[in-house]
């Protein structure tokens, strides 16, 4: 007999579309996902199967709807993969929960035991299941991040984009800032040529050319100067700034003055001898025919973004004014060159020996690929950051988490009290990643999922899904691997999360600003 009190309406109703969330991308965990196609807010087609890229674009207005969302943004933020995989287990620990609320427990007392679970599970999965690997060893750092590249749409060049994410960290040398990687490891995407041509500049690349025809274009061991103003005439603080001009005479006399002060600014550059100069405003035809005669080559309108990359790469220091600049602001590197890739001009600047910027060169035929490139690029260097940070890794294809599952329900049988059926609940909820990587391949999971617990109960704990073709198979054999850092913070972040709505008994909704002299004895209005 199943019940449902006054109290837990809300978290049924919470429970219904957390489910919704899940179903949309339930269909793309695994090799054999299937794609989603996203009309954007600005018209663009996206088509993924990236979790967190779909959940982003997804319209919603539901809190425990948003909720979920940045559940999968946290992740991505935080270890880059996952993204798919703690939205089908929040949701599934939610599902299971409600089984328990309307048996008549308190979500309370739900939500101790599941904790208290999953400190177990996570000590048992540390303690008996991770094995330690050799960052050294790029082989073994391929098992890793091609597992995560195997499940998105360009998962037949997993070994290039592999090789590129390696490359990418390993140029962080000693440094290992691996936190500042979205900061120095700049995606720059071609269309054009071949997806294999893709490769990892030692520097830094801008979509620029020198301001003018005769500037040099390859500088050996540059002195870089960095500004972050115009080289110009200064113009005037407001639009009231006016005066009359009454003779051709006084026309003349303030074109000189505007020249004199661009020759004045450029002087001033002159003291210090730079070899090329970087500006992210504008630099006037004046001062550039100047500059050019000084055989200075100068880049203008560049990114802040872009600036300070380059910064980091030479040691200069961005400098926003020209009268304030010093011998210690300027910076060296070891190359500039400018290069012709298809038909646009590409600006090379290669830092000295040690320093960690660089930038990946991804080409390709369409924008689209390029796009869904760039985010697999980015998940694998963020595997490989965390794979580096923690090299801890755990059995893949579902296997961990049905390890935790028969850890669970052998432990479930000590208990003579609630926390009997807890833990069951709990094993249930960890079975939905190797169930759903069944369903994907289009096989039926009871029989399947029989057999992998039947394996986990007498063989050990290294077998799961080959997402492939939904079969069971040794992990050790197949060289399928996930990082333990991430399954735990799947793990711990999806069973938060479902705590937290757990929680929840009533959502209301506040009063809006625009409605705010309303009749308020009508009371807020609830979900």
């Amino acid at each position: 007999f199943l019940m449902v009190s006054s109290q837990n309406i809300s978290q049924i109703h919470s429970i219904k579309v957390a489910g919704a969330i899940s179903d949309v991308i339930q269909s793309t965990l695994g090799p054999r996902s299937s794609l989603k196609m996203i009309l954007d807010n600005q018209g663009r087609l996206i088509v993924t199967n990236d979790g967190n890229c779909i959940l982003r674009e997804i319209e919603a207005t539901h809190p425990i709807a948003c909720s979920l969302i940045e559940l999968s943004r946290a992740q991505e933020n935080e270890v880059g993969d996952g993204t798919t995989s703690v939205v089908i287990m929040a949701s599934e620990i939610l599902k299971i929960t409600e089984i328990l609320l309307k048996k008549g427990f308190n979500p309370n007392q739900i939500i101790g035991a599941y904790y208290k679970g999953l400190n177990r599970g996570i000590f048992f999965l540390e303690d008996q299941v991770t094995t330690d690997i050799k960052i050294e060893n790029f082989d073994e750092i391929k098992k890793v991040v091609s597992t995560c590249i195997g499940t998105k749409l360009v998962s037949r060049f997993s070994r290039l984009i592999c090789e590129l994410s390696f490359k990418a960290m390993k140029n962080f040398g000693s440094n290992r800032r691996y936190h500042e990687t979205k900061y120095f490891v700049k995606v720059e995407k071609i269309t054009s040529g071949s997806i294999e041509q893709s490769k990892i500049f030692p520097g830094l690349m801008l979509e620029k050319d020198v301001s003018h025809s005769k500037m040099r274009r390859f500088i050996d061991n540059p002195k870089i100067i960095l500004l972050d103003c115009p080289i110009e005439f200064k113009k005037g603080e407001t639009l009231t700034s006016s005066f009359e001009i009454t003779g051709r005479k006084q026309w003349e006399k303030i074109l000189k003055m505007e020249e004199d002060h661009v020759i004045y600014l450029c002087n001033l550059l002159k003291i210090f001898n730079p070899d090329l100069i970087i500006s992210e405003k504008a630099v006037s035809e004046i001062a550039i025919h100047y500059l050019n005669k000084l055989n200075i080559s100068v880049l203008k309108r560049v990114k802040k973004s872009d600036n300070i990359r380059i910064s980091k790469a030479t040691g200069a220091t961005v400098v926003s004014s020209i009268e304030d600049l010093e011998y210690s602001d300027l910076g060296k590197a070891s190359k500039f060159v400018v290069k012709k890739i298809g038909d646009e001009n590409y600006s090379f600047i290669i830092g000295k020996h040690g320093s960690f910027p660089c930038t990946a060169l991804l080409f390709g035929p369409s924008r689209d690929i390029l796009d869904e490139m760039e985010r697999n690029l980015n998940d694998a260097i963020e595997v490989t950051k965390t794979i580096l940070s923690s090299p801890k890794i755990l059995p893949g294809g579902g296997a961990s988490e049905m390890a935790i599952a028969d850890f669970l329900l052998k432990k479930s049988e000590k208990f003579k009290n609630a926390n009997f059926f807890v833990f069951k609940t709990m094993a249930m909820a960890f079975e939905i990643i190797p169930k759903t990587l069944i369903q994907n391949c289009g096989n039926s999971p009871i029989h399947r999922m029989n057999q992998l617990r039947n394996f986990h109960s007498h063989k050990g704990f290294f077998f799961g899904i080959d997402g492939k073709n939904g079969n069971i198979i040794d992990t050790r054999k197949t060289g399928i691997f996930d990082i333990y850092h991430v399954k735990v913070q799947i793990f711990k972040i999806a069973f938060e999360n479902a705590a937290t709505i757990l929680r929840i008994d009533k959502i209301i909704s506040g009063i809006s600003p625009k409605n705010h002299n309303q009749d308020l004895t009508k009371g807020p209005k609830k979900y």
